[in-house]
């Protein structure tokens, strides 16, 4: 963002894969200065991962973007004090470590806190910081099927199913964006910093909307369980199947039943039949599941039924295939895919930022293209953090980078903003 709500804020950025980028992305995409200090040889794992040209990562590019990289041996005394100069100046220091390894590397919360008494620092895990579940490792689908999220996708006679995107690292990520901001303004109010986690687990948790509760109101009778595509209790709620697709409705409400009723045509379904009330309804699940697939097989299209149900003010959505969204135009009218550049891509696709404001406004052009900072190639601002930021000497940073405490990949012209 050209002009940012977190202008000046200077962050340190130890976190790698996803949870943790996504909270230093959010800050970075608010105007924080990131500084991503990636460990050699090969830096943040997603750098990495699949779907590469030339040994550039699109994962790495598409969560990293607008961060500064330093890429630098923090188990040389050298690279260590370096990662220490910059935290004295620091207002965020975020990781997601395993609990006690951030410790073993010398930035545990004692030490750094004794260095900076405004520092806030922010540590994401999978199981948090404390407790006999500490110590395990774990990512999205760990943290996901601990949680009883897991047990709730699926057929009902079949094995339980991993949500396909990581939801839990990104809400997760989110999480730890409040709590950051949180003790930011407490800091501004008492002076001081403080140290916040938030976890995987916890965060999965907080997605139940209704399993939990019931389990516990009914006195443990009510378990929710795999249902297939269609919700456990709420009726019509779930998949639908039409002649070219699928989907997703939500009438379970009355009101929106009898919207739905007016759609197909069938007042006479919302009016004194057994089907008008939400409980009857219920209890009869399979066969008005079976009556609404049926017609909207009648459809000439998932499209058709799509607009005469939204015409209706039911809560309907199309059951979109990757390549749907990305090319669907009303997602790039409202900024939620964007188009950003880079110099071994050109042009890709990435999600976009989620948080509008009116006083701060984005740099996407007319035609949705992102012009703000690319991702960094590894090691790429050694020298601009090391020497311009931390006040390293020129001999010095020189040794650091013939001895390999300071290591950089080559890096790609950047090219113009002309297409």
């Amino acid at each position: 963002m050209q002009q940012g709500l977190l202008d000046g804020i200077k962050v340190i950025d130890f976190t790698q894969a996803l949870s943790g980028p996504t909270l230093t992305r959010y800050l970075a995409e608010l105007g924080a200065d990131v500084v991503k200090v990636e460990i050699p040889p090969q830096g943040d794992i997603t750098r990495l991962s699949q779907t590469t040209r030339d040994g550039r990562s699109g994962y790495f590019v598409s969560v990293n973007r607008a961060k500064r990289s330093l890429c630098v041996d923090v188990k040389d005394p050298r690279g260590h004090q370096l990662v220490l100069d910059l935290l004295e100046g620091a207002d965020v220091l975020a990781e997601n470590f395993r609990p006690g390894t951030i410790d073993r590397l010398g930035f545990g919360w004692d030490v750094v806190h004794a260095r900076n008494k405004r520092l806030v620092m922010c540590s994401i895990s999978a199981f948090g910081q404390d407790g006999p579940l500490a110590k395990h490792a774990g990512y999205d689908g760990v943290a996901q099927a601990f949680a009883g999220v897991t047990s709730m996708n699926g057929e009902a006679d079949g094995a339980p199913i991993v949500a396909g995107a990581a939801m839990g690292d990104v809400l997760t990520g989110v999480n730890a964006v409040a709590a950051v901001l949180g003790a930011l303004y407490h800091r501004e109010r008492a002076g001081v910093g403080q140290h916040v986690s938030v976890s995987l687990l916890e965060s999965y948790l907080q997605a139940h909307d209704s399993s939990i509760q019931s389990y516990s109101l009914s006195g443990g009778k009510l378990v929710q369980t795999r249902s297939g595509r269609f919700h456990p209790l709420g009726c019509p709620y779930g998949i639908f199947t039409a002649t070219d697709g699928y989907l997703f409705i939500c009438a379970a409400a009355d009101r929106h039943w009898r919207d739905l009723c007016a759609a197909m045509g069938r007042p006479d379904l919302a009016a004194n039949h057994r089907w008008a009330v939400r409980a009857t309804r219920e209890q009869d699940k399979a066969t008005v599941n079976a009556f609404l697939d049926a017609w909207l097989m009648s459809l000439p299209s998932r499209d058709h039924g799509l607009a005469l149900l939204q015409r209706h003010g039911v809560p309907v959505g199309p059951v979109h295939s990757i390549d749907e969204v990305v090319a669907h135009p009303d997602l790039r009218a409202i900024g939620a895919l964007r188009e950003v550049t880079d110099p071994v891509f050109g042009h890709l696709d990435v999600p976009g930022f989620p948080l509008h404001f009116s006083a701060f406004g984005g740099e996407e052009d007319t035609t949705g293209e992102y012009h703000g900072p690319e991702a960094a190639f590894l090691g790429e601002h050694n020298e601009e953090i090391a020497v311009g930021r931390a006040g390293m000497s020129a001999q010095r940073y020189a040794d650091l980078v013939a001895d390999g405490v300071l290591r950089a990949e080559p890096v790609t012209p950047r090219p113009s903003r002309q297409r």
